[in-house]
């Protein structure tokens, strides 16, 4: 019956919809009128491909009712609650948990990092560009174009 809970602890990291697995058995308990469930419902319930949802209904068990592929809710609600208190999604929550603390760890540390740098002196004004030595100047082609640093020197130790 739980064969899906077999194939995600033995090979390879679980499936993608893990960590939306509350909210899938929370839709399957809801949809108690439903009896049968098609590749349809498992597409919505599983936010998937249709590839996927074909997939899925093989791997929890589907049957050929009448044509179609069908899952019983029942069945699917017992194979999702057994996944839910399985060893496997208990890992998968306390890993997702660990990241979810480095991440804020980790946030918290840049944010500590931030700082203004403010001037030495709080009473100086800030620098303008009439504040440059005769030597530089800024120069603009039309009064709203793109502006340059023109730097006149008479040789390499003067621009230096």
């Amino acid at each position: 019956m739980n064969r899906l809970a077999r194939v995600s602890t033995r090979y390879g990291p679980p499936p993608e919809w893990f960590d939306r697995l509350d909210a899938i058995l929370e839709v399957v308990r809801q949809a108690d009128g439903l009896e049968w469930l098609g590749r349809t419902d498992i597409k919505a319930i599983f936010h998937c491909s249709e590839r996927d949802s074909i997939r899925l209904m093989h791997k929890f068990g589907a049957e050929e009712r009448a044509n179609p592929l069908s899952l019983p809710r029942t069945s699917l609600l017992a194979q999702l609650e057994a996944l839910h208190s399985g060893s496997t999604f208990a890992a998968f929550s306390r890993k997702r948990q660990g990241v979810a603390t480095h991440l804020a760890a980790a946030r918290s540390e840049a944010s500590a990092r931030q700082f203004r740098v403010r001037t030495a002196l709080p009473g100086l004004r800030p620098a303008r560009l009439s504040d440059l030595p005769p030597t530089i100047s800024w120069r603009r082609a039309s009064p709203t174009g793109p502006g340059r640093f023109v730097i006149l020197y008479d040789d390499g130790a003067d621009l230096m």
